[in-house]
């Protein structure tokens, strides 16, 4: 039996003092009767990892909030989940989707309408576009890594010639890069069309998100009625079934092509969501009541987990 039991374990990088989510985060084990840490370094990862390894530490639930910070967080993660815990997200999906590439040719696969995209694969020599592919992509074209994060890497206003195709390639000759259109969002009463779409165990929550100010707003269920965006939430269901992510964002825009609206989704996985509170930061913050719903559901999820792990040992008592 292991010595130490840890029901929630929520690992990044701090600085400071925490941010309200992972609070709310605590709040929500506190009421269950569950235990929380809060690990906030790579010292601390790698002996919790330690502990994991030699069997003197039970982990039932890893919310991985480390990103790149910690030297071995994918080994940390993946320590976790081969001991029976909950890792969101499971890093053996994450290190498979978070390649934007393959995502891409997946929902295309599933029949989602997405941005016009070319595939630049890191064999292809560079060269200057095409008449045909530059139609294809429109007088404003978006270059992506496959494998960046956040938007390291991107440019917004590609040059379609061999020179500005290098200077963005130059950013990781080894990876693969998405050429895609440039999309114009709608306008809805003022406001872009424009989307941050939360999904959390399978639960939707739809906010305006301003592309420029970032700004962020939840769509009330009246909204999605009266703009018809029932099509959100199959979007990001449809993108949670393939990846297999437990917790994400994705950008999803309304735009208009050839005379009709469509929703394409722009930014598809983002497993590492900007939790930081309107409390804390204002507007182009997550709204507090989306961060206490999530942290709820995280938690209820968590504990459900702890009940199944539970179960044998109890039943073999």
């Amino acid at each position: 039996m292991p010595l130490h039991h840890f029901h929630v374990v929520f690992a990044r990088r701090a600085d400071g003092p925490p941010p309200r989510f992972i609070r709310l985060i605590e709040h929500e084990c506190h009421r269950r009767g569950m235990t929380f840490v809060h690990c906030q370094n790579h010292d601390q990862a790698e002996v919790l990892r330690a502990a994991l390894l030699d069997g003197t530490l039970q982990i039932d639930c890893l919310i991985d909030y480390m990103g790149r910070s910690f030297c071995n967080d994918t080994a940390f993660c993946r320590a976790v989940k081969d001991a029976g815990g909950l890792v969101v997200d499971d890093p053996d999906r994450v290190a498979l989707f978070g390649d934007k590439a393959l995502m891409h040719e997946e929902l295309c696969r599933a029949g989602l309408e997405m941005p016009r995209t070319l595939l630049w694969q890191p064999w292809m020599p560079s060269r200057d576009l095409t008449p045909d592919e530059r139609a294809i992509l429109g007088p404003r074209i978006v270059c992506k890594p496959a494998a960046g994060s956040g938007a390291n890497g991107v440019v917004l206003d590609l040059p379609p010639t061999r020179a500005g195709l290098d200077a963005a390639r130059a950013y990781d000759p080894e990876d693969t890069f998405l050429l895609q259109e440039f999309v114009a969002p709608m306008v809805l009463d003022g406001r872009p069309a424009w989307f941050r779409v939360y999904n959390c165990f399978g639960r939707v929550y739809a906010c305006f998100w301003h592309p420029e100010t970032h700004e962020t707003r939840l769509v009330s269920p009246g909204e999605i009625a009266w703009y018809r965006l029932h099509e959100l939430e199959r979007i990001s269901q449809t993108i949670a079934r393939i990846s297999g992510y437990t917790w994400f964002s994705s950008e999803v825009a309304l735009a208009e092509r050839d005379g009709r609206a469509v929703f394409l989704p722009i930014d598809y996985l983002n497993n590492k969501c900007f939790m930081l509170t309107q409390a804390e930061v204002g507007g182009h913050g997550m709204p507090d009541t989306l961060a206490e719903e999530v942290a709820r559901v995280m938690v209820e999820h968590a504990h459900a987990h702890t009940a199944r792990r539970a179960a044998p040992a109890r039943a073999a008592a």
